[in-house]
């Protein structure tokens, strides 16, 4: 099978979590002997990487915000062109490319990846004026190019794979005309993200090795953005110091609430206890992730939440926030503690249980390896969309 995948990032030279999973997708389906061509952005010059079955187009487009829209709609012409002269068997859209460009379905059956939906600019738009205007010119960019081309002409997808159940039904949800819910769920499918389980256990084992794993360490990974909760966590973190005076807060990101946060934790006089470390290159986060040992993901919305997966990985129960997405990734596989990080009690006791119940913690962390291993593996992600694929073609 020959399959073309549309991505705005892609390694080396963008990165991102869309980016990572397009790669280890790519990669994926190499390894089972697929041909795989990948349409992408860069901001330099055009070039093509080409390694037989697995090549990459990676096209100039400018560095000026919003940049995913400027390559969606100045190089339409040329990513059309390559996806006429390569014929895929199916196409794969990892952005929105196919809202900007709709008539690109008509060269082949189209599966189009959807990583988010509508509670996320709900959320932001509740929690602060950053968050707020951050959305609102997100939905202005991405939303009304795609609505004003869909009155000239819709995209014809031919399988719509949701990263969760969450995400699916959320997004279906808003569907009001019950007939089109119905078709667009028969077109419908899930596919969670993988990531490369055996590769983060070597860095595991090799951090465990040579600095040994700091059992009253907690660490969050992520944007430093309102609906991150970060803040309810540092609030809550106080009371766990109070009980487990070792405990260690290691705060991994950047964002524009960075300021707010370094101020409360001096504010609260937890500076010898909470490590700010910005943002860090993904192979040193995973080595401080290795080196703690629980993950807390307070975000009040995700819609799938890789770093979880990459906690599972390498065995680490996760805290997060009683929403959705933690209802399906934590609550159901019974590898952590799911709670109301607006609580600040709450959200206290459940860390100082994981710190502190070593029966309850090995329960957890057996659990979160046999889901990483079954569930959240590249190998699952890639088999998953071969499926996809698959039934794409056949609807087509």
């Amino acid at each position: 099978m020959k399959i073309a995948v549309l991505t705005a990032d892609y390694p080396p030279h963008l990165g991102g979590g869309v980016g990572s999973l397009a790669y280890e997708l790519a990669r994926g389906l190499v390894r089972l002997n697929h041909e795989v061509v990948v349409v992408t952005r860069w901001f330099m010059i055009d070039e093509v990487f080409n390694d037989g079955n697995y090549k990459v187009h990676y096209l100039m487009a400018p560095r000026m915000p919003p940049k995913d829209v400027w390559y969606y709609i100045l190089r339409m012409h040329r990513v059309r062109s390559i996806l006429l002269r390569e014929r895929p068997d199916v196409i794969h859209d990892l952005g929105v490319f196919t809202g900007f460009q709709p008539w690109v379905t008509r060269i082949a059956p189209t599966v189009f990846s959807v990583q988010g939906s509508p509670q996320l600019g709900l959320i932001r738009r509740m929690l602060g004026f950053w968050d707020n205007l951050r959305s609102i010119l997100f939905e202005i960019a991405h939303r009304l190019p795609p609505t004003l081309m869909g009155l000239l002409k819709r995209p014809e997808i031919a399988l719509w794979v949701y990263i969760s159940r969450f995400v699916m039904m959320d997004t279906l949800a808003w569907i009001r005309d019950e007939e089109l819910r119905r078709r667009m769920l028969n077109k419908s499918m899930i596919v969670y993200n993988g990531v490369d389980v055996n590769a983060l256990r070597r860095v595991r084992d090799k951090v465990v090795r040579e600095l040994g794993v700091d059992e009253h360490s907690i660490v969050f990974i992520g944007r430093l953005m309102e609906y991150k909760g970060v803040k309810f966590l540092v609030r809550a973190f106080r009371h766990v110091v109070n009980e487990v005076p070792d405990a260690k807060l290691h705060i991994i990101g950047d964002g524009p609430i960075y300021g707010d946060i370094r101020n409360l934790i001096v504010k609260l006089g937890l500076e010898r206890n909470v490590t700010m470390h910005g943002a860090l290159p993904r192979p040193k986060a995973m080595e401080v992730l290795a080196e703690s040992a629980v993950l807390t993901h307070p975000s009040l919305y995700e819609s799938f939440g890789m770093v979880i997966s990459e906690a599972y990985a390498m065995g680490k129960p996760v805290i997060t926030h009683r929403a959705g997405y933690a209802v399906e990734l934590v609550e159901e596989p019974k590898a952590g503690l799911v709670v109301n990080v607006l609580n600040e009690e709450e959200y206290a006791n459940a860390m100082i249980t994981l710190l502190t119940d070593k029966d309850l913690y090995n329960k957890f962390s057996q659990r979160a390896s046999l889901f990483a291993e079954e569930k959240l593996s590249v190998e699952a992600m890639v088999n998953g969309y071969v499926n996809a694929y698959k039934r794409a073609i056949n609807n087509a």
